[in-house]
């Protein structure tokens, strides 16, 4: 019996420690719920130009007049994210991400002739994360992200014309997988598609 209940207690022991460390690492979260990353994205905007933004009223809306019928060439840089996070519980987090991107653009009027111009883009999203995969020790993970909102073209002058006031137009984001090194500080990559480009790196403090 006596052999029986040391057997037992062991095979407890065994089983209760994975769990403690599974409840060290929530309880770690739990006490440092809120999350603020800075990052940079590589921006596809310019290859979404001419099959989403490629519309004569949009150009209309942009320029103010209908002088120009269509955007051509379109490129960005990279755009610059600021987001804040809040984790709910083990696995689920909802937060805000706001981004400045710049885009240059060839506009076509009636004749075919291209006007250079250019703009400022900036985004405004909800999200929310998943952390889908965590180590005991917390300090790999990962997680996918989705963000919804708006983002607002504002431009530049256009020869001697003025790009009038701001464009607002839907916009989105999906990282299909984020890698993340680090606890309290950390530095990630993700993967995905959208406003915030295919590739985008940061670093990120938990607090």
């Amino acid at each position: 019996m006596k052999k029986a209940f040391v057997a037992i207690l062991a095979v407890c022991c065994l089983i209760a420690a994975p769990q403690a460390q599974a409840q060290t690492q929530t309880y770690y979260k739990q006490i440092h719920p809120n999350e603020i990353s800075a990052s940079y994205g590589v921006s596809l905007l310019g290859s979404m130009i001419g099959s989403v933004i490629n519309k004569a009223d949009l150009v209309n809306g942009l320029v103010g007049d209908d002088d120009y019928v269509a955007i051509k060439n379109g490129g960005t840089k990279g755009i610059l994210n600021l987001a804040y996070t809040y984790q709910l519980n083990k696995t689920v987090s909802v937060g805000a991400t706001a981004g400045i991107n710049r885009m240059s653009v060839n506009l076509e009027d009636k004749t075919g002739k291209l006007t250079a111009a250019a703009a400022n883009i900036y985004t405004l999203m909800a999200t929310g994360k998943f952390d889908w995969f965590r180590t005991r020790s917390d300090v790999f993970g990962m997680y996918s992200k989705v963000g919804l909102g708006v983002m607002a073209m504002h431009g530049e002058l256009v020869e001697d014309k003025s790009l009038q006031g701001t464009l607002w137009l839907p916009t989105g984001h999906l990282s299909l997988i984020g890698l993340e090194v680090g606890r309290g500080f950390s530095g990630f990559l993700e993967l995905g598609a959208g406003m915030q480009g295919i590739v985008q790196a940061g670093i990120r403090a938990r607090f």
